[in-house]
């Protein structure tokens, strides 16, 4: 190891993995990191270790002066692409998420439950204790089961992101959320559509990852054409695309059918029809607008965080973990 290294030849390192400099400082060094520590050997291997540990870098890759940062390797992985000829991962992000889940995991230490492969049922366990299902209600339903839910955003720039994750640590499963649409229906269907992955056996209890890079609605992989009609039947029921038929040329005459649907079966959120609409058709404008109509709201990534926060088990953190954790409901 250089004994006389900086926190400026660390940067230049990170850099060249696309790691900047003002993402270290903001988001991977803990929050008493101060300018003054970058040039004191001790504090700048501290530093590194933090680095390493947060980013899942193998610490003596980071400190050698002749090798480039190298991650360290990852459980076994399923990727699921908008369409599976696509090359590559994103690899910075799943990374990074793996340690935002490894530190959920250990905060709240849950005892995973069993799942309903079947949505009508999940969704009859859900309405046993809830009037609607929608992401507060999803969200309690996935702590009940042991299943640990987070949001994370805060990747470095100009790399590829992720829309969900499952990883299962140890014996407990953590979905880890990232997308930028925070509307509650939004990351609703997301958690719905990763409790699929988990329902079907698509990863199975105790065995790595599944990274979903994006969720879209044409994906051609049958793993995600099964959790996106889960999730789809979960949250809507027997109301999928249900204005295929019909002429909508307003956010005001959507709002009208959708008010209709609810009153026969208002145990379903009415911007879930709305974005189901969009998802069908492809006229995303006029779902958004009567979904803000409705109810403008873009806090999900709040109240997933807020559920976290409730369920942390903080007087069991060293100081570490816990600024670790404060960082990331932080953001």
């Amino acid at each position: 190891m250089n004994d006389t290294i900086t926190m400026s030849a660390l940067y230049k390192k990170l850099k060249r993995k696309g790691l900047q400099e003002e993402y270290i400082q903001k988001t991977v060094l803990p929050s008493w990191w101060s300018t003054e520590l970058n040039d004191k050997p001790a504090a700048v291997l501290e530093g590194a270790g933090y680095i390493a540990q947060r980013l899942n870098i193998d610490l003596k890759s980071l400190l050698a002066e002749d090798e480039e940062p190298r991650f360290k390797p990852l459980p076994h992985t399923k990727f699921k692409y908008h369409q599976q000829n696509k090359t590559g991962t994103p690899n910075i992000a799943y990374q990074i998420a793996t340690k935002v889940a490894e530190a959920v995991a250990f905060a709240t230490n849950l005892q995973f439950g069993s799942l309903p492969s079947d949505s009508s049922e999940m969704r009859s366990e859900i309405l046993a204790k809830h009037s609607l299902v929608n992401l507060s209600s999803l969200l309690d339903y996935c702590w009940e089961k042991g299943i640990a839910v987070v949001y994370f955003h805060h990747y470095p720039k100009n790399q590829r992101k992720l829309t969900g994750m499952i990883q299962w640590q140890g014996n407990q499963p953590v979905i880890v959320l990232s997308s930028g649409k925070t509307y509650p229906a939004c990351l609703a269907f997301h958690l719905a559509h990763e409790l699929g992955h988990l329902a079907l056996g698509h990863v199975k209890q105790g065995e790595g990852i599944l990274i979903d890079e994006e969720i879209k609605e044409d994906s051609n992989d049958q793993e995600e054409i099964e959790s996106n009609q889960f999730a789809t039947y979960l949250l809507v029921d027997r109301f999928d695309n249900c204005f295929k038929r019909h002429n909508i040329y307003s956010s005001g005459k959507l709002r009208e059918k959708i008010d209709k649907i609810i009153k026969k079966e208002p145990t379903i959120d009415p911007c879930a029809i709305a974005f189901n609409y969009g998802w069908h058709t492809g006229n995303f404008g006029c779902a958004q607008k009567a979904v803000n109509e409705i109810d403008g709201s873009k806090d999900g990534h709040e109240i997933i965080n807020q559920f976290l926060e409730e369920q942390i088990n903080w007087d069991d953190l060293s100081e570490n973990q816990a600024d670790y954790l404060d960082q990331i409901l932080g953001e």
